[in-house]
């Protein structure tokens, strides 16, 4: 015949633990929110189911025999451990910690988004890293990031988005060139004899420039094509040609003059976007919700 060893539940260490360390059945109750006969029968079955006596009854409570003692100073550090772990579930509830990823397609305004967000959460870890409008796409969708902060947020059921702020399409006028002096909105009609810089294809500001110029029947050849719109800033602050951005993806305030382009004067926004089902992430969520409060639309 097979022999069933004895078994002790994380109730029962419960109730004796709360016993040991009350000195009494009514305050280790009032310690777990619990009724005195349900911490007498928890501590009933431990006895019964080993066949020990733990607590001598007294009428200033209960005294723990020799057993008893020994056994609370091996599982007495149960109660910290459960205490230690509801501190770190409520801290994170709180974040108090976390981290988060964000993928970028220019440094402003996201990093407006994400300093709000650091003061507010100083715990979290943030990590932000920045790419052109399909480098972003592709991150989000393929999990290489928790959320993105980017110009037209891709239409896919999967996605949540907050629209954040609108932007349009200006044009970078070197400080000395004459549109600049001049100080009014430019056409593109007018850019034909200038050297223009581009970013390239991937670009979506380069995509609503080929859009732009299409509609109009334009062709211009840029003097040269650029990754990165840094890249862009400073060829047009060398005096390299015209170039074009979103007018508050970067915050300098040196250099080019930002010029409103007479057939571009549409408002492209920018969204705080993500996965729907990260959206069970506080880190996610709490960088959403900001996103709504914080809006500038």
């Amino acid at each position: 015949m097979k022999i069933v060893p004895a078994s002790i539940s994380h109730a029962q260490l419960r109730s004796f633990n709360a016993v040991a360390s009350e000195g009494s059945i009514s305050g280790a109750a009032r310690k777990l929110g619990l009724s005195q006969p349900a911490v007498t029968a928890q501590i009933r079955s431990l006895e019964s189911e080993f066949g020990v006596l733990l607590f001598e009854r007294t009428g200033q409570g209960v005294r723990m025999t020799p057993l008893a003692v020994r056994l609370f100073a091996e599982t007495r550090a149960i109660g910290d451990i459960e205490n230690s772990a509801r501190d770190i579930l409520a801290a994170s509830r709180a974040l108090s910690f976390g981290e988060l990823s964000v993928m970028c397609g220019a440094p402003n305004p996201a990093m407006q988004l994400i300093a709000e967000f650091k003061r507010l959460y100083p715990g979290v870890r943030v990590t932000a890293t920045f790419g052109d409008w399909h480098q972003v796409r592709d991150a989000l969708m393929t999990h290489r990031c928790d959320a993105a902060i980017v110009t037209e947020a891709p239409a896919d059921s999967d996605l949540s988005s907050v629209p954040y702020v609108g932007q349009k399409v200006v044009a970078l006028v070197p400080p000395e060139h004459v549109f600049a002096r001049r100080g009014t909105p430019v056409s593109l009609h007018e850019l034909v004899d200038q050297p223009v810089v581009f970013r390239t294809e991937t670009s979506l500001t380069q995509e609503a420039i080929d859009a732009a110029l299409k509609s109009c029947g334009l062709t211009l050849e840029p003097v040269i094509r650029l990754g990165a719109r840094e890249a862009l800033y400073e060829a047009v602050t060398q005096g390299l040609g015209i170039g074009f951005m979103f007018e508050q993806a970067v915050t300098r305030s040196d250099g080019p003059v930002r010029l409103p382009i007479v057939e571009m004067p549409q408002i492209y926004m920018e969204h705080v976007t993500c996965l729907s089902r990260n959206m069970r992430r506080r880190e996610v969520a709490a960088l959403m919700r900001l996103a709504e409060e914080t809006a500038a639309i």
